[in-house]
């Protein structure tokens, strides 16, 4: 996962590098307000049909419609094998009152909970380590993640990723000044 990630960099820029760049030419297209085509940068930009779920979102609760929709919710113990403090993405029904779980989904099942367990420790791990900003705390957020394989993997992407934001990561200051450290 890694290696392939880090030749899309080298090809043309990080993902997020990517969008950015793409998004910054959509909003200078939107500027004009003689634009009555989709720009062809929309193409480009990723979550291909994000818009018209957002819109049918929208429409479902401006207008009442009842309509199943998959969103995500704190689901206040609808969900019996799981905490009921947690926000899960399930169908629900959308209308004026806002979202109510489907009543066909009240358990997952079994054979999905260890996975939906393993996830959500990588998310609360990853937010305790953005509050933080303790390298360690990265490091077991990364490793608890399915998609990194080693700790030597979960260690080179905590390092890079960190150098590579460091204007938005107020909280890792003394964690980056300790990894350019290293670098010298």
């Amino acid at each position: 996962m890694l290696a392939i990630e880090m030749g899309e960099y080298y090809k043309g820029g990080a993902r997020a590098q990517v969008v950015q760049k793409v998004e910054k030419q959509l909003f200078d297209l939107y500027k004009n307000p003689e634009l009555n085509v989709k720009p062809k940068e929309l193409e480009q930009r990723g979550g291909a049909y994000y818009s018209d779920a957002a819109c049918e979102v929208i429409n479902a609760i401006y207008n009442d419609k009842q309509t199943e929709h998959y969103v995500n919710i704190p689901h206040h113990g609808h969900v019996e094998n799981i905490p009921a403090d947690w926000a899960v993405e399930m169908t629900c029904i959308l209308g004026r009152n806002g979202a109510t779980p489907h009543p066909r989904i009240t358990r997952f099942d079994e054979k999905v909970l260890g996975l939906i367990h393993t996830i959500k420790g990588f998310e609360v791990a990853a937010s305790n380590a953005a509050l933080s900003g303790n390298f360690n705390d990265v490091l077991l957020a990364l490793n608890l993640s399915p998609l990194v394989h080693s700790d030597r993997d979960a260690e080179v992407l905590a390092r890079e990723l960190i150098l590579a934001h460091e204007k938005w990561l107020p909280n890792f200051a003394a964690c980056i000044e300790a990894l350019k450290g290293k670098h010298h």
